[in-house]
């Protein structure tokens, strides 16, 4: 097993005027990375195209089985493509990699009627009539592929606004100079394609569903390499751990269970592992295959310059600390539990010397509070970009977790958010925030009730003490926490 920690020296992105978040299109194509700026979202028409390498071929069947000629035939054109961009296998292969034949037609009988082959069909009509692609699951071969592509894929079960999608494939894909990005809502045919067009799959947290299968299964039967990239510590035998479990919303062990073991069948498709953090790796040792670490990182752009962070925090002493608490989704009751007591107490003694806004999936955490604390705002979910912007405008955000496993295998993604808008975090001393956070310098680590109360009330007794950790959260995440390109 290989271990590698990925924090290297800071190389800031090239950065366009006012880009301080990126801008999440479409979909992302790219075969040279390139700096993640605030610009027009792409355009499939602006996407690069791949580039032919072969003249047009088509497929005629008869009794010897399939023979490949010259055709512009427009129910061949995808197949064509994908013979192009792989000489080194049999297009015969291809065919037979792209759909069971046999299973469409018989399910589709006006296919076998007009004597197409399901490939054709699908890809051509199949897929816009919300017809089924039936995989063909691992095809045997004999033949050795010799796959001259250099790109890697990156894919996410996940939408392109999703946090899994940023930073696992969005923002990872910078350190690999010639890379293909693709999100969960992409179309079909762009990722077939995508896979036809590169050496490695890179498929971060894949949803247990049929395209998924689909996808994998190309990738392995077309030789290219299978990496399978984990944010979390998703297998069996911590189901018990995971937030929506321990939150009480209905979810029980077993159906957690149940869930993550029809998940844990893409983990024999791996020939490699990536995940975020060490814990996920140990956890992930006993599988066998090479495992690499790869945090979370941000690009540069999105860092919030330092004289606006100053600038900020002038007026911090005459006016009530704002507070922040980021739930992201309704996984943290149990996590939030933690700080609510001191909250609560800390709005009862001190109600005019402090504001609070609940971000996300809350629940029901703000009421009490506001029982006491006129200055409570709730916010529901955001974009990414939106999310950032509300960061900017606290003084401090709150990150509690429960001590068990699965919180200690997490990233200490909420300290590099808010860190590079200049705000620091109070955070429960799990695993990645004890690496990332010095306490009273650039924020604060907190176990039990008491020590949140009293730190919080510390802070708002006072907050200059805030300014200066404001600027030093924001100088460790530009020093350990932004990508730099290969």
């Amino acid at each position: 097993m290989t271990i590698k920690n990925p924090r290297k020296k800071v190389q800031n992105l090239k950065n366009t005027k006012d880009a301080r978040t990126p801008v999440l299109s479409a979909e992302v194509v790219s075969h040279k990375s390139t700096a993640i700026a605030a610009q027009p979202a792409t355009t499939p028409q602006d996407m690069p195209k791949l580039e032919q390498v072969a003249p047009p071929v088509t497929m005629i069947t008869n009794q010897a089985g399939y023979v490949f000629t010259g055709s512009t035939n427009p129910t061949k054109r995808f197949a064509e493509q994908l013979i192009r961009d792989r000489p080194d296998i049999d297009p015969s292969h291809i065919y037979k990699c792209l759909i069971d034949h046999k299973k469409y037609t018989a399910k589709y009988s006006d296919v076998l009627k007009n004597e197409m082959h399901a490939a054709d069909h699908y890809f051509t009509y199949g897929f816009k009539e919300s017809r089924e692609l039936i995989r063909p699951g691992l095809v045997r071969h004999s033949q050795t592929f010799k796959n001259t592509h250099e790109a890697t894929l990156f894919l996410s079960s996940a939408p392109r606004r999703d946090g899994s999608f940023v930073y696992r494939c969005l923002f990872q894909s910078q350190k690999i100079s010639k890379n293909l990005v693709y999100h969960g809502q992409t179309e079909i045919h762009k990722m077939v394609r995508a896979i036809f067009n590169c050496k490695e799959l890179i498929f971060s947290r894949p949803e247990h569903n049929e395209m998924s299968l689909y996808l994998i299964e190309l990738a392995k039967n077309i030789g290219v390499k299978v990496t399978l990239d984990y944010d979390d510590l998703l297998l069996p035998e911590h189901c018990e751990y995971l937030g929506h479990v321990r939150s009480s919303d209905g979810k029980t062990v077993e159906h957690a269970r149940k869930n993550i073991m029809g998940k844990s069948a893409f983990l024999l498709y791996a020939d490699e592992f990536r995940c975020s953090t060490p814990l996920i790796a140990q956890a992930m040792a006993h599988l066998s295959k090479p495992i690499e670490v790869h945090r979370n990182q941000i690009v540069s752009a999105m860092v919030l310059p330092k004289q606006q962070c100053a600038e900020k925090l002038k007026n911090i002493t005459s006016r009530k600390v704002k507070i922040l608490y980021l739930s992201g989704t309704a996984t943290h009751k149990k996590d939030f539990s933690i700080a609510q007591g001191p909250l609560l107490k800390l709005a009862q003694e001190y109600p005019d010397r402090f504001e609070i806004t609940f971000l996300g999936n809350t629940g029901t955490h703000s009421n009490p509070i506001e029982l006491f604390n006129t200055k409570v705002t709730v916010i529901s979910r955001v974009n990414f970009n939106e999310m950032l912007s509300v960061i900017s405008e606290h003084d401090i955000a709150l990150a509690p977790l429960e001590d068990t496993i699965f919180n200690n295998a997490k990233s200490n993604i909420k300290f590099i958010e808010c860190g590079s808008q200049g705000v620091p975090v109070i955070a429960s001393p799990r695993d990645e925030f004890v690496e990332a956070v010095t306490h009273g310098v650039n924020g604060w680590l907190c176990e039990s009730q008491a020590e949140w109360y009293s730190t919080l009330e510390k802070l708002i007794k006072d907050p200059a003490v805030i300014a200066r950790a404001s600027l030093k959260a924001r100088e460790a995440v530009l020093k350990h926490h932004v990508v730099s390109a290969q």
